[in-house]
Order: C-alpha cells, then structure tokens, then sequence
C-alpha cells in the first residue's frame, strides 16, 4: 500500500511538474515531468532537489527574472501540494495512521537518520504501529498513532 500511494503521488508530482515545464517554455519537460516522479521517492529532501533543479535549468529557457521566480514558485507549489498535503492524507488513510503522527514520524526519523530516515519513516511508524497493536498493554499507543482513542 506505502509503494501505491507513493507512486500516485510521484506520478501527480511528476505530471504537475511536467505541465509547468511545459507552460513556461523550459526544454524537456517530459524529461523534468519524469526526473519529478523519481526523485520524489526520497522523501521531503527529493522535493527541495527537484525544485533546485528544475528551477536551474529554467534559467536558460527563462529570460525574465520575475517569470523565474514565478516558475519556481509554480515548481514548489507543486511539491508542496502533493508532497506536503496529499501525500500525508492519503498515507494516513490507507494505514490508518493519523496525518499528525505522519508528520512527527518523517521529523523524528530525519532527524535521527537524514535522508535514509526519511525514506524509511512511514514504514517505521507502521511497523512499530503493527508491533504496539499485538501488545495489549501497549494497544493505546497504536490507538493514538490512528487518532482511534
């Protein structure tokens, strides 16, 4: 289910970041819409990559400082709408994990582990979800991981 969701969102995130491309002149959008969806598999760092990217190559397709920034606006709004929002509700709702502990998860593991732990944060946070649900005593702290007090 993670590697559905995921390739839904990569796949929106890809076809967004195509679309803007494409709207604003830059060469290759295919290649850019296609560079989006895989890079955005690393999770919150993959995002802020594409954008720099994108946003640098956009440069010489782009002669107008404030059509630049506009565009990479546009790259990063695209990021943040699926990467930031939607990504966590559909998350949530295919594991029955509550966004807000999505959200503290991809902290608290990025934090400790960097990239590597915020590509592994949302399987963590269900592992550990599976491992406090088998537990009676600590059922409550799945129930909570859910938002299911």
């Amino acid at each position: 289910t993670f590697i559905k969701v995921k390739f839904f969102v990569s796949f929106l995130t890809g076809v967004g970041t195509g679309l803007i491309c494409w709207f604003f002149g830059v060469s290759f959008p295919i290649f850019w819409g296609l560079f989006a969806f895989l890079i955005n598999f690393v999770q919150m760092v993959g995002s802020v990559i594409c954008v720099i990217t994108v946003t640098i190559f956009a440069f010489v397709d782009i002669e107008s400082a404030s059509m630049l920034l506009f565009f990479a606006l546009s790259a990063t709004g695209v990021q943040v709408l699926f990467g930031g929002v939607l990504e966590p509700i559909f998350m949530g709702k295919s594991f029955s994990i509550n966004v807000i502990t999505i959200l503290i998860a991809l902290m608290l593991w990025g934090y400790v582990w960097g990239v590597p732990g915020l590509v592994m944060s949302i399987p963590i946070t269900v592992f550990l979800k599976i491992l406090f649900d088998q537990n009676k005593n600590t059922r409550i702290i799945s129930k909570l991981m859910s938002g299911n007090s």
